[in-house]
């Protein structure tokens, strides 16, 4: 009897190792990148869903990008699904301008206008979207021509930003809504220099 207790201590002594370890060891691959699942609705717009690589293969109406692990994206991961609402500013309600100026001031230390059109106004242009990097700002033209929305530019054509419809929330520039609407990006010349001082260090 006491030989047997014995051999299930050690059993399952194996078990919660081998398993402490696979945990460790999935932790140690997942560092650096995640896969992000977006899909896009009828209006281009999709929320998105982190899962699995292998979970929805064949699915064709189902993207998936791979999102770096920075400072940016993990602190944007608390808002997503955040709803839209005018003038807010917190995760009970926020516009795409106040989305864009706490991400600025908690991530990147940067103080911006309130609204797009005055961000505009203290980026430099980033015309060439191949040029465009993560934390550079992309902004949108409303229907008189002038910027009426913005959002953080992620990699590989997507950007973060709050969708009236949708809330906070993962689009991409190529998606035809937004490829009509795009004016151009913008990046803030306190970012540029702290990317500078990263590379030297």
């Amino acid at each position: 009897m006491k030989k047997s207790y014995l051999y299930i201590i050690l059993l399952i002594s194996s078990l919660s190792f081998s398993s402490c370890s696979f945990v460790k060891d999935l932790t140690r691959r997942d560092t650096e990148e995640e896969v992000w699942n977006i899909e896009w609705d009828a209006e281009s717009e999709g929320r998105p869903i982190k899962y699995r690589k292998d979970s929805d293969k064949g699915d064709k109406t189902k993207k998936s990008i791979r999102v770096p692990k920075t400072e940016l994206t993990e602190y944007f991961k608390d808002w997503i699904g955040v709803p839209h609402v005018m003038g807010g500013m917190t995760k009970s309600g926020v516009d795409c301008s106040g989305f864009v100026y706490n991400v600025y001031k908690d991530v990147y230390g940067i103080s911006l206008p309130r609204n797009s059109q005055d961000m505009e106004t203290v980026v430099e242009p980033v015309d060439d979207r191949q040029k465009l990097k993560e934390g550079d700002l992309v902004f949108f033209n409303g229907r008189s021509g002038k910027v009426n929305h913005v959002g953080i530019y992620i990699k590989d054509d997507t950007f973060v930003h709050t969708s009236t419809s949708r809330g906070v929330m993962i689009s991409n520039l190529n998606e035809k809504y937004w490829a009509n609407i795009y004016r151009r990006g913008g990046r803030h010349p306190e970012l540029k220099n702290k990317d500078k001082k990263n590379k030297k260090a």
